[in-house]
């Protein structure tokens, strides 16, 4: 063999080795994997309707977008959780395939991505109306921080995403939950009344004053302190767990009421009921104008006194109109945590100093 030859031999076997660590050695490259739904970013304003399907390919979820807001059609268009709703949206326009799955329809279970058709199926179905490219995703099991598993519906192969899309089957879980929201500095009274039970009143008589006082207890009976002002609390952070119609319950007299006055005028009515093991309660609010006149506390008054702290607190309007929140609140029946419609309707018993 020449020196020319084993030179030529060298060269390959250098070639080849430099070939083979050049494969083996990860490359970083700056572009993306394409997106799962090009061109959906553009046109998530003209998303009209959400449907998701649930095993059996079940119709579960149908959001529709009005002209001010997304409505849940399962609960009568009750207003769905806006934040939620563009959260979705927002995913699905984001989702890149990052890592290929199966393609083999015996192994989808495993990531939650066979046929909705199934009854005994995991995942969900997603589709959207308005944009011009069809969106009709299965949705299977989150793979936390890394993404979801999904599979663009009648193709083979599933996918991990770089996306969590959160695409719940159950309706409560899209309901706008919050039904209203009053702080105990703007509480100047509530009036309760259980049942056949004599109503009674917590109040105080001034915005200086640092706590309530019971009115109406039964003779010789005194109130705990503490427990008279935790009624104050009873409107902060009301949430819903669920909805129905109000005229669900129009033929049952409610079993309890409540009447929640604040300093700025603000009268919150509110009815009770208990129906299949659960709490339900219809709100109203008006407006006392006599009343915040009463207790109107003017910036001169606050800055004369020095009181900054809990007297300017209650002395903030209303953050919204009384007219504003009744319209959100009227015609609906809230189901609530267990936990809160007791505090909303404590008995006189549990005001009382024992």
């Amino acid at each position: 063999m020449t020196s020319r030859t084993l030179s030529f031999l060298g060269l390959a076997a250098v070639f080849v080795l430099a070939l083979a660590l050049w494969l083996a050695y990860p490359r970083s490259t700056d572009q993306k994997p394409t997106l799962l739904y090009p061109g959906l970013k553009e046109e998530l304003s003209q998303v009209s309707m959400i449907r998701i399907f649930k095993a059996g390919d079940v119709p579960a979820i149908e959001l529709t977008r009005s002209e001010s807001q997304w409505q849940l059609a399962q609960r009568s268009n009750y207003p769905a959780d806006s934040a939620k709703v563009r959260r979705l949206l927002q995913a699905l326009a984001d989702a890149r395939p990052t890592e290929e799955k199966t393609s083999n329809p015996d192994n989808y279970a495993a990531l939650g991505v066979e046929d909705i058709a199934d009854t005994s199926a995991t995942g969900v179905r997603i589709e959207l109306s308005g944009p011009r490219q069809a969106v009709n995703l299965i949705v299977g099991k989150n793979a936390g921080m890394k993404g979801s598993y999904v599979r663009r519906a009648g193709e083979a192969t599933s996918w991990l995403t770089s996306e969590s899309i959160d695409a719940s089957a159950l309706a409560h879980d899209w309901l706008r939950n919050s039904v209203i929201d009053i702080s105990a500095d703007r509480i100047q009274s509530a009036t309760i009344s259980i049942g056949n039970d004599r109503p009674y009143t917590v109040a105080k008589a001034a915005r200086a004053d640092a706590d309530f006082k019971a009115e109406d207890l039964p003779r010789g009976k005194e109130a705990d302190t503490f427990a008279a002002n935790n009624v104050a609390t009873a409107l902060a952070g009301l949430t819903l767990a669920d909805v129905r119609p109000a005229q669900d319950f129009a033929a049952d007299k409610p079993i309890a009421s409540a009447t929640f006055r604040t300093f700025d005028g603000l009268v919150v009515d509110l009815d009770g009921w208990s129906k299949d093991g659960k709490h339900y309660v219809t709100a109203r609010t008006t407006q006392d104008d006599a009343l915040a006149q009463r207790f109107h506390v003017d910036a001169k008054e606050i800055a004369t006194t020095g009181d900054e702290g809990s007297t300017a607190a209650a002395a903030k309007p209303a953050s919204d109109t009384a007219g504003a929140i009744n319209a959100r609140l009227q015609g609906w029946a809230y189901e609530i945590a267990d936990y809160k419609y007791e505090a909303i309707f404590k008995p006189a018993t549990a005001v009382i100093k024992k």
